[in-house]
């Protein structure tokens, strides 16, 4: 009896854990979409900021830019970043996505600590151009997220929104 009770709990043990885990899934566009993306990250106005807003906006900026490549690449492009318009070299069906942060809102990790939810959300607004090989803007959007989370929630959101709408777009869905 101690036997079949020990199965059936190592049984339990396996199915559960075996439901938990979640693979490595690597989505591929569909045949005959063009994977070459270069990517421009324009950056946003820092004029009326302070120093501290100024290093906070650039952090999570960068974040952001390193997460919207990985975020290409698990949808199967083979992306790039550049630092200047003029380094795109549109050739064959490559596209270029411009982003520039048009608004933004950074709450310190300390001011949250202690104000909690009544220190406010960040909040990040995003324009986006994708221009084709022969240098025609082919979509444009704005998108905006705020989140209590932090500037890397609504950056992360805000990429996951972009390369959503860019394969929709380049699968003519």
């Amino acid at each position: 009896m101690k036997y079949k009770v020990m199965i059936c709990w190592m049984l339990l043990v396996v199915v559960l854990l075996g439901g938990c885990r979640s693979g490595s899934k690597t989505a591929t566009l569909p045949e005959g979409v063009p994977s070459d993306l270069t990517i421009l990250s324009l950056g946003a106005d820092t004029s009326e900021l302070t120093a501290d807003q100024v290093a906070l906006l650039q952090q999570t900026i960068n974040w952001m830019n390193r997460d919207m490549i990985r975020s290409f690449q698990r949808q199967g492009f083979n992306t790039t970043q550049i630092t200047e318009e003029n380094e795109f070299k549109g050739a064959g069906n490559s596209h270029l996505l411009k982003i520039s942060i048009t608004s933004h809102r950074m709450i310190p990790k300390g001011a949250r600590m202690w104000g909690g939810m009544m220190a406010g959300s960040d909040r990040l607004n995003a324009h986006y151009d994708l221009v084709n090989a022969s240098g025609k803007i082919v979509l444009s959007w704005d998108d905006v997220q705020a989140s209590s989370k932090g500037g890397t929630y609504c950056a992360r959101t805000l990429n996951r929104n972009a390369t959503n709408k860019v394969v929709a777009f380049l699968s003519g869905a």
